[in-house]
């Protein structure tokens, strides 16, 4: 394949990549590996991702594509890893919050 040479479509399809292919990853490894340090196991790691996996993709689809199109076109090369290392400060929160928060279940009847 040739390289990109419009910086603006590269920076596009950066952007498309990580939300298609890295956040979906991540997410998935975070909850699989929280859930098995916190002894729920594989049911735990399967109730996860079945009730929290698409909202939390979801919720880095909107915070990581603003935060690197301000990191490749507006943040100094100097400074870019420490804005986005500020950014996942935020984004572990984020994550610890979901990770902790009780899910609904049906009462028994």
């Amino acid at each position: 394949t040739a390289p990109i040479k419009d910086p603006v479509v590269g920076l596009i399809v950066r952007i498309f990549l990580d939300a298609i292919i890295f956040s979906p990853v991540t997410v998935s490894g975070y909850f699989a590996i929280r859930s098995i340090l916190e002894g729920s196991g594989f049911a735990g790691v399967k109730e996860k991702l079945s009730t929290r996996l698409f909202t939390t993709v979801a919720g880095a689809w909107k915070f990581w594509p603003a935060a690197n199109v301000i990191n490749f076109s507006i943040v100094p090369i100097p400074f870019r890893v420490l804005y986005m290392n500020v950014l996942s400060i935020f984004w572990s929160g984020y994550l610890t919050h979901v990770n902790s928060k009780k899910i609904a279940t049906q009462p028994e009847v």
